[in-house]
């Protein structure tokens, strides 16, 4: 019998495509433990989309218990600021001076002094330096012209533009 000298092709057999779905959509987290795993995840995968509406999901947990829209909208600022503090400082790291002018003051007065003050708040310039503008006190004052004095608005727009 003659053998089969034809040589035969090696074909490197490729891995399968991974597909990667997640258990669930990220609005239907409500743990901001399984958020901030979820957002660990997504930046060692290389995957912001992921990480930026995880991290604004976990932002808006924050304010959630709040009726009122701006107060929603002010939580949701606040723990932004205060995670990207923390990720900047290594450790957690809280808003301490905000929180107290917000107990003593509250939330307009707050932000009405944060777009008024002749330079940006450090909230203000780690917020736009991550880009989240629109998660700023002055983004806030422009959402809401109607709960604010002229000046306010008009200054919240001059930084805006700045």
């Amino acid at each position: 019998m003659a053998k089969n000298h034809t040589k035969q092709a090696i074909v490197a057999k490729l891995p399968p495509v991974l597909k990667q779905t997640m258990a669930k959509p990220i609005s239907g987290y409500t743990d901001p433990t399984a958020l901030r795993t979820l957002m660990i995840n997504a930046k060692r995968l290389g995957r912001d989309d992921i990480w930026g509406e995880a991290f604004r999901k976990l932002c808006s947990l924050e304010g959630a218990e709040q009726t009122e829209p701006l107060h929603r909208d002010f939580y949701e600022t606040l723990a932004a600021y205060e995670y990207l503090l923390s990720q900047k400082n290594g450790r957690a790291t809280r808003a301490s001076r905000t929180r107290l002018k917000l107990k003593s003051k509250g939330v307009i007065q707050c932000l009405e002094d944060w777009v008024t003050s002749k330079t940006p708040t450090e909230g203000y310039e780690l917020l736009m330096a991550n880009g989240l503008a629109e998660m700023t006190g002055e983004s806030l004052v422009l959402k809401y012209p109607e709960q604010f004095p002229e000046a306010a608005v008009a200054a919240a727009k001059a930084r805006m533009a700045a």
